[in-house]
């Protein structure tokens, strides 16, 4: 497998279909013009970007591994799980999408009538239309606060009106355990790897006590690196995919050419020869 350590692997982007600016295959291309060979596209709790991916993907030479990023909660905090290498047609990774789907339309019902409350009209529908094949969000709200000129910009639709301190805090338990959707899809041929582990508001103790319930569940992986992150807080990810034994999975987390989003194929370097990267499970 020595081979593989030269292929250059992006395992985490979003498109239209969640919150990315780019059309799936105008991803792929840019992945391929930025030299990966490796790619997945992980919508948010979304399928629908990835026939047209796979299919410019494999068009261009690139290998092509079906994916999903699915929102969860532990303790109460909200976790992302990147789901590799599932077929379409897998009733549980749909199963956990489309219950997700759900929880999404019923939160945006939420920030809508949370926002009414703080006098604004109802703008549920037009926060749908503005979201179009995205998946409905705040951000969607605050264009439509924009558009109708209720706050100047973005960012004082969030300070103003969305941001969770307006919002009473109450999006945050919504979605389904970490572990009953491990559970769920343990039984089938997927990889589940808990996304960006340094992100979220945890100790290292906390995330060590997370990814122990993780493991136990029968998650498969983390992400060692997801864009450009501390060299320290790689190697701490490192180190805990050796102790848990989990596969190590990389990524840019790309959403668009902005913010601080890293460029498709772009992160901090990995030791790659010290973990057990997933990607070589598809070469095997």
């Amino acid at each position: 497998m020595d081979h593989l350590r030269y292929k250059k692997v992006d395992l985490h982007m979003h498109s239209l279909a969640s919150d990315g600016v780019f059309a799936p295959a105008v991803l792929m291309q840019r992945a391929y013009e930025n030299g990966v060979e490796v790619v997945a596209l992980t919508d948010h709790d979304s399928l629908n970007g990835l026939d047209e991916a796979r299919c410019e993907a494999v068009k261009l030479g690139m290998k092509f591994i079906n994916g999903v990023e699915l929102s969860v909660q532990w303790m109460g905090v909200p976790i992302h799980l990147v789901t590799l290498g599932f077929d379409m047609d897998n009733d549980a990774v749909n199963t956990v999408v489309n219950a997700n789907q759900q929880v999404r339309i019923e939160r945006g019902k939420t920030i809508a009538a949370l926002l009414m409350k703080q006098g604004l009209p109802d703008i549920y529908e037009e926060a749908l239309e503005e979201a179009g094949i995205s998946q409905l969000g705040r951000p969607h709200f605050a264009k439509v606060l924009v558009k109708k000129g209720l706050v100047k910009d973005m960012n004082k639709a969030f300070d103003k009106h969305l941001n969770n301190k307006h919002l009473g805090g109450k999006l945050r338990q919504v979605w389904p355990e970490l572990s009953d959707v491990v559970h769920q899809l343990n039984s089938s041929d997927v990889y589940t790897i808990v996304a960006h582990p340094k992100r979220y508001p945890l100790t290292v103790t906390k995330l060590k006590r997370m990814l122990t319930d993780f493991k136990v569940a029968g998650g498969k992986g983390i992400e060692v690196v997801s864009g450009n992150e501390k060299p320290d807080s790689v190697r701490l990810l490192e180190r805990l995919s050796r102790e848990y034994e989990f596969a190590a999975s990389v990524g840019s987390d790309f959403h668009g050419p902005f913010g601080p989003w890293t460029e498709i194929g772009k992160y901090t370097p990995i030791h790659e020869s010290e973990v057990s990267p997933i990607w070589y499970r598809w070469f095997a």
